[in-house]
């Protein structure tokens, strides 16, 4: 499961290493087109790449997105899945999506925005909301746990789905990860094995922590990796990612 990496963060051998869960292209706020995105996928060796450009309820760019994936796909030397990237509105798990997604194969779900019970939240709200006492950090952690497990609940029937730079947007509101504890990851890990719901470990942000990642792991959840390219010369390039996966992962492969 684990896989390795050259020394200049390519991928090399099997595993979460061969495939990026998390890129993006100028259908979005990419800086190259989706065929130099493929094209360097294929260069760093990866055997996947998934395609994940952002999108709110209100985005009409996706039928024309379906289309060039689709075209690409053909003559592309790799699986190649057609994903957007969304974020998780409030507690009960509500997702930014367009009401149409068709071709769309898999949502990448984020903490773009603090998930509160009346709606996404800025993460400066939130840190106010801290500091004048009118939520404390245990509750603040909570929430984000519970409204990103119901999250991965609520992906449309016949997608599939991962957790996007888990815990992102911690240090953003003045929260710690370290308050973060295998009790109160349990809904989200149990939500992820229920729908085979990978959590990435993400390149560009450095998140979830290595511990948050051992947890996970060790209750059973898949780890995978995402690059959040928005250039096309970091797609696959994990040697954050790659150390990360190791680091927690290490009594599976120490007991094998």
């Amino acid at each position: 499961m684990t896989g390795g990496t050259a020394t200049d963060g390519r991928t090399a051998g099997p595993g979460p290493l061969r495939a990026d869960l998390h890129t993006h292209t100028d259908f979005s706020d990419g800086h190259d087109p989706l065929g130099a995105v493929v094209a360097a996928a294929a260069a760093a060796g990866l055997d996947a790449l998934v395609v994940t450009d952002h999108v709110r309820a209100d985005t009409t760019y996706l039928p024309a997105y379906v289309e060039a994936v689709r075209a690409a796909r053909a003559t592309a030397p790799l699986e190649l899945v057609c994903g957007v990237e969304a974020k998780i509105l409030d507690t009960e798990g509500r997702i930014d999506l367009p009401e149409d997604l068709a071709g769309i194969g898999h949502v990448a779900l984020a903490d773009h925005r603090f998930p509160l019970p009346d709606g996404p939240a800025h993460p400066d709200s939130v840190r106010a909301l801290l500091d004048d006492g009118g939520l404390v950090p245990e509750e603040a952690l909570r929430l984000l746990v519970l409204a990103t497990a119901r999250a991965v609940e609520r992906v449309p029937a016949g997608r599939t789905a991962h957790v996007a730079h888990l815990f992102s947007v911690l240090p953003k509101a003045g929260l710690d990860e370290d308050g973060v504890d295998a009790a109160l990851l349990e809904p989200l890990a149990r939500a992820c094995r229920e729908r085979d719901a990978a959590v990435e470990l993400n390149e560009k942000w450095r998140c979830p922590s290595v511990r948050t990642a051992r947890l996970l792991h060790r209750a059973g959840v898949r780890l995978a990796a995402g690059s959040d390219a928005h250039r096309a010369e970091d797609v696959g390039r994990f040697p954050w990612v790659a150390a990360a996966l190791a680091d927690a992962t290490a009594e599976e492969r120490s007991a094998s």
